[in-house]
């Protein structure tokens, strides 16, 4: 009976007359059998079926979770537009929106509700969902759970400790990247019968040709482009009977390839994380709508592209990973018809991609006074610890996803503690309506009381610190935040909420010795590194890859563990199968610090007591301190020696840093009364020529890249 439904479902309100692939046997897993299950299908595939006809077989809500708010928006209005309940909860919503979610909701009325994997860090969110009952749990992009995969995020790492306390009755995770290492994290994680709950579909695109060129002879970086789009791009796209994307890598690249196009009568627009979203917004409705168009863009275009007739992916700049390779391919001929996929491989791209990848890590004696801070913390009367990672990440000069690798860390490999629900500390309080906040006024419950005292006028609305409240009332701050909850959720308010505060409870004491302190601080480092080295190696694969004496499509699909995907180990139509031999290419370019340029930046930021952040700012590594400094994008010289291998910026900005005793302008705030100077500690040497090497680590493949791509 179940799937008789699912059936009429997919007929009547998908219309589909049958599945595809394994899409129903998923389905039956998860309806007949009633467990859990892990999708892995190729970009394309159809994996949004497999939850969304589920969703409108059960009676409860359908909770999906994903990272991609263009992909949830797309497809939120293309289940609306079939007549399905189904929303988004984010950000972007309006109040009024925000609210009707939330009331469908509480009501039972909506049937799939999108978030991303930070709502779980909102507590109004927590609260609701623990009246509502969650019959399925989709969760996208699932790899970014694990520590091996090339996109690890933490906040994915409290989705099965949902699931758990949320009681849901089912979960199906849905990945297109998913290693056999991948794979094997997400069972464990979800609780997943590795043979009957994965359902696995080869990476193999019989109609993509994938395609490898060498740029190696060209004589300079400056000339690339150029040279590329005169001689070889330009031909090559002016053969296309449908749309193309050309990825690059850097910003400023996206536009100088459009730019250079022009002229030769291709009109290409221009997508990267740097343009205002209306402008993004409009580029991917262009694209989606044109028969013809090309888009220049950074790996940041494209999540949540579904447009059937792509016919080439072009890589300009070689790609830094393989899962995203396989991804960004994956958007060409989803309707089966000849696509190609084209890289090109230059020696002067290499020091650029890997420079990004060490670029991530931070300065060692910055980890270690943030670990004297964590673990000189003292706990709140709930026995848990909270810290505000966003002053963390501007005190000690730690990017926010690298902040969140250090507490993932401090949790999963040293087990000193386990992260719990965040809160925000900061509600601004607005009243709906004059008889709802005569409501509000006349509760008086002693949490109510106490909002109630310490609330402060703020022309039509009213702020209040439910920490510094807690504290000057006796009242546990948890109380005075459901009591705000509850005001809002019965309609009387609406409130924005600021300054979340992550909070983590002790597994075992944390280190309180200042040697005990500097052991675990040195470990991170070295686990860091070896974080650092991973995504080197990463970047090594897609070389090893793209050059391998080897068919390209058996080389990916073994990657993926499908070594037996393509009859006889020959696609036919890649560049060894239709050369019969390997890609030659020098994956080594010599480069060098030019000593005007170091003297500039050096005359630019006066700083010297971190060689890697001077190495950040030459390079064009954004960084919460360089953008305090006013050293950041705005400053003509950042990013002015992005060709040089980032180890020898690391190096050279050393010695200079050393000439001057590692000083600062300017002393870090003190967020510990046993804070330690910078003098306490040895210069940054040990940082840049340090090899981690080995696989173990929180950080393994975490997800490296351009920071503002």
């Amino acid at each position: 009976m179940a799937m008789e439904n699912a059936h009429k479902v997919l007929r009547d309100v998908f219309g589909h007359d049958k599945f595809r692939l394994s899409q129903e046997q998923v389905v039956k897993r998860l309806l007949v059998d009633g467990q859990n299950a892990l999708v892995l299908y190729p970009t394309g595939g159809g994996k949004s079926l497999c939850f969304q006809v589920p969703a409108l077989c059960l009676e409860g809500l359908t909770l999906v979770i994903s990272p991609l708010l263009s992909l949830m928006k797309d497809q939120v209005d293309t289940l609306v537009d079939r007549g399905v309940k189904a929303a988004n909860l984010d950000s972007t919503l309006t109040m009024e929106k925000s609210r009707w979610v939330r009331e469908e909701v509480i009501s039972g009325k909506m049937k799939i509700l999108y978030v991303a994997p930070e709502r779980l860090n909102n507590e109004s969110f927590i609260q609701m969902m623990s009246g509502v009952k969650i019959s399925l749990l989709a969760v996208d992009e699932s790899h970014c759970i694990s520590t091996w995969g090339a996109s690890f995020r933490p906040d994915y790492l409290k989705i099965a400790r949902f699931a758990e306390e949320m009681d849901v009755e089912r979960v199906l995770c849905l990945t297109a990247t998913g290693t056999p290492d991948v794979a094997r994290d997400i069972c464990t994680s979800f609780v997943i019968d590795p043979d009957a709950g994965v359902f696995r579909i080869p990476v193999f695109r019989h109609n993509l040709a994938l395609r490898v060129e060498s740029a190696d002879t060209l004589e300079d970086k400056a000339s690339l482009d150029l040279q590329y789009c005169v001689k070889r791009i330009v031909p090559f796209l002016k053969s296309r009977t449908g749309p193309a994307i050309v990825y690059v890598t850097l910003q400023k690249q996206a536009q100088e390839v459009a730019d250079r196009l022009l002229p030769h009568g291709l009109q290409a627009t221009v997508y990267h994380g740097g343009l205002g979203h209306d402008v993004r917004e409009q580029v991917q409705m262009d694209f989606m709508k044109s028969g013809k168009g090309i888009v220049c863009a950074t790996i940041a275009f494209g999540m949540g592209i579904d447009k059937a007739n792509i016919r080439q992916v072009v890589h300009l700049h070689m790609p830094k990973t393989l899962e995203g390779y396989s991804q960004e391919i994956g958007r060409a001929g989803r309707d089966g018809l000849p696509s190609t996929c084209l890289m090109f491989l230059s020696a002067p791209d290499i020091p650029i991609l890997e420079g990004f990848a060490r670029g991530d890590t931070p300065s060692q004696k910055d980890l270690q006074l943030w670990t004297q801070e964590v673990s000189l913390k003292d706990p709140a009367k709930d026995g848990s610890l909270d810290f505000n990672h966003y002053q963390q990440s501007k005190t000690y000069d730690i990017r926010a996803n690298t902040l969140g690798l250090c507490y993932a860390q401090l949790e999963l490999d040293f087990h000193y503690i386990r992260a719990v629900t965040p809160f925000y500390s900061i509600y601004d309080i607005t009243a709906r309506s004059t008889t709802g906040w005569q409501k509000v006024l006349a509760d008086s419950s002693y949490a109510s009381k106490a909002v109630q005292r310490s609330w402060r006028s703020k022309g039509t609305s009213y702020m209040i610190d439910v920490v510094v409240a807690a504290e000057s009332s006796g009242t546990d701050r948890k109380d005075l935040a459901r009591v705000i909850n509850d005001w809002e959720l019965q309609g009387h308010i609406t409130t924005k909420v600021s300054q979340v505060r992550a909070r983590y409870v002790l597994q075992k004491p944390l280190p309180t010795a200042t040697a005990e302190i500097d052991k675990l601080a040195n470990a991170m480092f070295a686990r860091i590194k070896e974080s650092e080295e991973e995504a080197v190696r990463k970047l090594r694969q897609v070389i090893d890859f793209a050059t391998g004496d080897d068919c390209l499509a058996q080389a990916l699909a073994e990657y993926f563990g499908d070594a037996d995907a393509i009859p006889g180990g020959l696609c036919g139509i890649c560049t060894f199968c239709t050369t019969g031999e390997a890609v030659t290419f020098t994956p080594q370019a010599v480069t060098s610090a030019d000593a005007a340029k170091i003297r500039a930046i050096l005359k630019a930021c006066p700083e010297r007591d971190d060689p890697r952040l001077l190495a950040r700012f030459a390079f064009g590594i954004t960084s919460p301190r360089l953008t305090i400094g006013k050293w950041s994008t705005a400053n003509p010289l950042f990013g002015s020696m992005v060709e040089v291998d980032f180890d020898i910026l690391v190096e050279a900005f050393d010695k200079e840093c050393e000439k001057a005793g590692y000083t600062r302008t300017e002393p870090v705030a003190s967020a510990s009364p046993k804070k330690r100077s910078y003098g306490t500690y040895s210069s940054g040497g040990s940082e840049t020529h340090g090899r981690g090497g080995g696989k173990g680590g929180i950080g393994r493949g975490g997800k490296r890249g351009k920071y503002t791509k």
